[in-house]
């Protein structure tokens, strides 16, 4: 199962820790374009106007004058340099295997070493232009597990069947055999740069939605419920994922083919 996690602004700056090192992240497949991105970042935090380029206020000034020396900085693993809700919530241990999307390096794991950053798939950098639609296109037809593996099918937005617990007989299930086809998308909208491929059957991707009682979709309160259910699936890797959500509320599926919508409203909302 991969689980697809968004990074997050709130980052914890290593004191020490071994100097960043490219060749040492993962998908090395990318490395050419995160130097792209690095040489762009670098030079734009060395501008009068960077702050207004990166859309960093007052507070972030250190930061950006920080990374203009990223490519000596110290690391740690990047599961502990995200320090936001989500991640609070979601209290990643070693060699939980999840998949961080990113401004900076596209797609890490939470085990590779990173540096403290400012730069949010927002941004649009001289030279490379709006990160989304550029990561998007780097990203074309890759894949955790195959790397590039051609251009993925676009995402289908049809509904399709609405599955509640009372329809036990059209439930979408996932047995234990089938977890490492399973990719759970927990990411928020600006870092959703990658797409469901659909040249096996075999593979299941879910599309988390949190909302209220009233089936509003809900913001900032949402990273803490993605933290959490995060957190539950990676405890119960082999449990179907609706019925791990149901232990944080009330979920509802809408499926068809192999892509699966889930909303969440959680207990209390």
């Amino acid at each position: 199962m991969h689980l697809l996690l968004p990074p997050s602004e709130g980052k914890a700056a290593p004191s020490e820790g071994p100097m960043f090192d490219l060749n040492r992240l993962s998908f090395p497949e990318l490395n050419d374009v995160r130097k792209t991105v690095l040489s762009a970042l670098i030079e734009v935090s060395n501008r009068e106007d960077a702050a207004k380029i990166l859309k960093v206020g007052a507070k972030g000034t250190q930061e950006i004058l920080a990374q203009r020396d990223i490519l000596n900085a110290a690391c740690a693993p990047a599961r502990e340099v995200y320090t936001g809700v989500l991640y609070e919530a979601a209290k990643l241990h070693q060699d939980d295997d999840v998949l961080i999307f990113s401004g900076l390096f596209g797609v890490t794991t939470g085990e590779d070493l990173i540096p403290t950053y400012r730069l949010s798939m927002n941004v649009s950098l001289p030279g490379i232009g709006p990160l989304k639609s550029f990561w998007r296109k780097q990203l074309a037809g890759w894949t955790p597990d195959d790397g590039f593996a051609g251009d993925c099918e676009p995402f289908s937005q049809t509904k399709g069947m609405n599955v509640t617990e009372n329809e036990a007989g059209n439930k979408p299930a996932m047995n234990a055999t089938d977890s490492k086809n399973v990719t759970v998308d927990l990411r928020s909208g600006l870092y959703r740069v990658t797409k469901p491929n659909s040249a096996s059957s075999r593979d299941q991707w879910w599309d988390i939605r949190i909302a209220n009682s009233e089936n509003k979709t809900i913001s900032h309160m949402a990273k803490h419920y993605r933290g959490l259910l995060t957190r539950a699936l990676l405890d119960s890797p082999n449990q179907p994922i609706d019925d791990v959500a149901r232990t944080l509320g009330t979920v509802s599926v809408e499926a068809k083919d192999n892509i699966y919508h889930l909303t969440l409203v959680p207990t209390g909302l």
